[in-house]
């Protein structure tokens, strides 16, 4: 049995649903039992959460434009890829039945004058629901035996809206007690990524990508044999092949490795998805659904060594830079202010992609997403408005768009840094900050997002990532 995780970019177009739809089939015929997990189409979490804050400063347009792209963007793939009128007309009755939980929600919010993370959860996952249900209906015209499965009613989480953790034990016995007698009567589940619920039943979601983690969830409760990501590159390359065209497809990784990877941002992987495979044994395999002849990266326990020092250049665009600094003379900076910067921006659900504390310049900085920027700023003020109003804390800042870069060393990969470093330096490169990993292999760095392209070609070459 395989779990088959099919992203953004396999259900957000007419050609590429329609590839999702034949390698689903393809293994269906052969005999192959199959899990299929959905995420939502391009751009849609970001407006369903742009709407529920929206909301609640009582910005109607917010509101209005994401239930309409909601609607009008699932409705004209459906229009193209379900031919069955009555097929068509039931997802559109379904679909209907969400965009209500949308304006119960969005005028809940609106009442209130402010959102929650819980709130914020509830919308969000609907972009989930919408595209599973679509997913599941095209299957269904393929050919495939295909029910639509929430995973409100498969895992089961803590109430840390946002970032929510799975009790496992709870999550795997549902998850096998609702999907293995489906998949002996050869019905494909296909269920809902990001998304869970309490044990009281509210929706919350797994963060940002958490799709990638309900997949490997749901194959370690299942004993699958592999879990597969069907994503828009050939697996986990040198660098990203848009800046580097020559960039290489690595054979296989550790469970270890890919993690470093996805704890940079990289989109091919959700920071939490390797543990639930890793600790059984599962083999994780990355595969481009527009090239499903490729092998892909395959992500095991012990990968084939390798000669190379860097395994990999991660690179994560859109980003920007938030800063907290105290007053030149205040001598108030205390641990408890970036603690509670933290915990602010945990308790609002914005995802911290790397933060770094001087006490001797009295400031902390924060990487986050440049979607969340605004809106984590504005949080921040009115956490720290006391100390802003006394003139302990000086202004809040912004900086955008930036970049982090990260250069993953293969083990033992001795002389990494300072070749890094020398890199940076002949490429001229402004870094704004910079890390080092002592317990794992790894030199990261922000610097401004249009140098991007050219410190990393320069880093590829250098390092001789190009080689075979």
């Amino acid at each position: 049995m395989d779990v088959m995780k099919f992203g953004v970019v396999s259900v957000s177009e007419v050609a590429r649903l329609r590839e999702m739809a034949r390698i689903v089939n393809e293994a269906h015929q052969n005999g192959q039992a199959l899990v299929v997990v959905c995420a939502a189409i391009a751009g849609i979490t970001d407006r369903l959460i742009g709407a529920a804050r929206g909301a609640a400063t009582g910005d109607d347009t917010a509101v209005e434009e994401a239930r309409r792209e909601l609607w009008s963007r699932h409705r004209a793939l459906a229009e193209k890829l379900v031919a069955d009128d009555w097929e068509r007309e039931v997802l559109y009755r379904e679909w209907a039945a969400l965009l209500k939980t949308f304006d119960r929600f969005t005028r809940s919010i609106a009442t209130l004058g402010e959102h929650s993370p819980r709130s914020i959860d509830a919308v969000a996952a609907l972009g989930e629901r919408f595209a599973t249900l679509m997913v599941a209906t095209v299957l269904r015209q393929s050919g495939v035996s295909a029910r639509t499965i929430d995973a409100t009613d498969l895992i089961v989480t803590d109430n840390h809206y946002g970032q929510a953790w799975p009790y496992a034990e709870e999550s795997s016995e549902r998850i096998r007690t609702r999907l293995a007698p489906m998949i002996k009567a050869r019905i494909v589940p296909v269920i809902t990524g990001y998304i869970g619920a309490t044990r009281e039943g509210v929706v919350t979601t797994l963060g940002r990508g958490g799709g990638d983690y309900s997949a490997t969830l749901i194959g370690a409760a299942l004993g699958a044999e592999e879990v597969c990501i069907w994503t828009d590159v050939d697996g986990i390359l040198t660098a990203d092949p848009k800046i580097v065209p020559e960039a290489r497809t690595l054979a296989e990784l550790s469970y270890v490795e890919a993690a470093e990877i996805a704890t940079f941002g990289a989109e091919v992987l959700h920071p939490r998805t390797l543990a639930p495979v890793a600790e059984q044994g599962i083999p994780l395999r990355i595969r481009n659904v527009l090239r499903p002849n490729r092998p892909g990266t395959r992500v095991v326990a012990s990968p084939q060594p390798t000669t190379h020092a860097a395994r990999t250049i991660i690179s994560a665009r859109a980003l920007s830079l938030l800063s907290l600094t105290a007053s030149g003379a205040s001598a108030g900076w205390t641990p408890d202010l970036a603690a509670r910067a933290l915990a602010r921006m945990s308790e609002a659900g914005v995802e911290i992609l790397s933060f770094a504390q001087s006490f001797s310049e009295r400031s902390l900085t924060l990487t986050v997403r440049g979607i969340d920027a605004a809106f984590a700023r504005d949080s921040l003020r009115a956490t720290f408005a006391r100390e802003l109003e006394a003139g302990s804390l000086r202004e809040i800042t912004l900086t955008g768009p930036i970049a982090l870069v990260a250069v993953i060393s293969a083990p033992g990969g001795d002389g990494l840094a300072p070749r890094t470093l020398a890199s940076l330096g002949r490429a001229g490169a402004h870094v704004l900050a910079l890390a080092q990993g002592t317990a794992s292999y790894h030199i990261s760095f922000i610097l401004p997002e249009a140098e991007v392209d050219a410190v990393v070609t320069a880093l590829h070459r250098d390092l001789g990532l190009a080689a075979q």
